[in-house]
């Protein structure tokens, strides 16, 4: 198929590889916003709110280019929260971490005890991520979109500082409550007011899923390992041997709801909790549910996994572009399952591709079926996967030494048809499918209308 650079860009010092899509400044369309961090604290140093073209509509904080790259998911959202018609941005800052280790990326290295995050927070060797001790509380920020300016702020607990969702926990008409969590340990459940509704402590994995399952009207929240309910009711929880879900994915088909996540394999779980079949397909980063193949049913699951890492770089099967800091890790692979957990291809991904991440996505406006957008590809450009597991579409390589990291995409342009985005520190380019869209024959339609 036809694919067209729409927009390549240069951030300057604004870029970032964590981004957010939706409409900010009231026009309809989505703008980007640009979230910039401490990498070793996680903590937001910068916004910057541009649309598309790369004119900036707002900024907020000190932007730099040192600050671009995360290994983590950051706290910021773009939502109607004040349900008003307009987006708001919402942002955690994190409390102050008065006790606290700073690990070490390299297995060799030492876990460091040190007295504050200015130690730390330039230190791209070292990351944190918790405390034993905190001061205060963490802060929700809520801005108005279309300026950034605060519109108010409320306390949630200190841990809360990771990524974050919205769901429906009071019964309202919309998801207008809060899930937050730490890294990996706890989660709390906040309404819209501010108020602390529960806390669970668990293994909350990267991303819960949060859906009404039992028909309550209030949502459950899946984390993997366990499911928890509206009210931070445990209703069951797996062995999950200290590890964490990477990907979680809630998908109903013919009348009936699974669960699926992505650890050390692909699971699938009933709501009971019942597991319904497995695979031990090694590290499941990226876990999809949607209709890539009508011919086969309403719903397949891709997934894709990490590749092997090997240690002994002397006798490596792998390609030069698979070594990382003195290890080779293996290309990524692309799964396509069935509902019922019957494997109907797989695709390794180029050398270089450790790592490389999923999306759905619109490619070619079929409301009926959908594509599948892997990223991170090594030494090939992202790429379009349809249903049988042929690429239709990679996007190019002259992109200004933009990368093609965590790839996301939206309609744009409102033409049923979803956009390629990819983004890194340097800057973003747009993608579009430009093949022609079916159009009706225009007959009984001359100088003179008929009918």
């Amino acid at each position: 198929m036809p694919l067209h650079l729409l927009s390549l860009v240069d951030t300057e010092d604004f870029g970032s590889d964590t981004i957010r899509i939706g409409d900010l400044n009231n026009d309809g369309a989505p703008e980007l916003l640009f979230i910039q961090s401490f990498r070793p604290t996680r903590e937001i140093s910068c916004l910057t709110a541009a649309d598309i073209h790369g004119n900036i509509i707002w900024q907020k904080g000190n932007k730099s280019k040192k600050n671009c790259d995360t290994y983590a998911d950051l706290p910021v959202q773009i939502y109607d929260w004040d349900n008003d018609g307009l987006n708001e941005v919402l942002w955690i800052e994190q409390a102050d971490y008065l006790d606290f280790e700073a690990h070490s990326y390299n297995p060799s290295g030492k876990v460091l005890l040190l007295d504050t995050k200015d130690e730390v927070r330039h230190d791209k060797e070292r990351y944190v991520e918790r405390a034993a001790a905190y001061g205060k509380h963490a802060t929700m920020h809520v801005l108005e979109g279309s300026t950034g300016k605060e519109k108010y702020s409320f306390p949630i607990p200190a841990p809360a500082d990771d990524s974050f969702l919205f769901a429906n926990l009071t019964g309202e008409s919309r998801k207008e409550d809060l899930i937050v969590k730490d890294r990996y340990w706890n989660m709390w459940g906040i309404s819209h007011n501010g108020e602390v509704l529960w806390h669970w402590n668990g293994s909350t994995g990267h991303y819960p899923a949060v859906g009404d399952l039992d028909g309550d009207g209030k949502d459950e929240v899946f984390t993997g390992f366990a499911l928890v309910d509206h009210d931070g009711r445990e209703l069951w929880r797996t062995d999950n041997n200290y590890s964490h879900a990477d990907a979680t994915y809630i998908a109903a088909a013919g009348g009936e709801t699974r669960l699926f996540f992505g650890n050390h394999g692909l699971h699938c779980h009933n709501v009971a909790g019942k597991e319904l079949w497995y695979h031990p397909i090694g590290e499941a980063q990226h876990v999809l549910a949607a209709c890539f193949r009508p011919d086969l049913g309403p719903i397949q699951i891709a997934v894709i996994v990490r590749g092997q890492i090997e240690k002994d770089t002397k006798q490596s099967r792998f390609d030069a572009d698979d070594l990382y800091y003195g290890v080779y890790r293996g290309p990524s692979v692309l799964y396509l399952y069935s509902w019922d957990g019957s494997e109907i291809w797989r695709r390794q991904q180029p050398p270089g591709s450790w790592g490389a991440s999923a999306r759905i996505i619109n490619w070619t406006g079929n409301a009926a079926q959908r594509n599948i957008l892997v990223t991170w590809r090594g030494i090939r450009p992202a790429a379009v996967y349809d249903g049988y597991g042929n690429v239709v579409d990679e996007t190019g390589t002259d992109l200004k030494g933009i990368s093609t990291c965590y790839g996301m995409c939206a309609d744009i342009y409102g033409d049923s048809r979803d956009e390629i985005i990819l983004f890194d520190r340097n800057g973003y380019a747009v993608y579009a499918n430009s093949s022609s869209l079916p159009v009706p024959s225009l007959y009984n339609y001359t100088v003179y209308a008929g009918t």
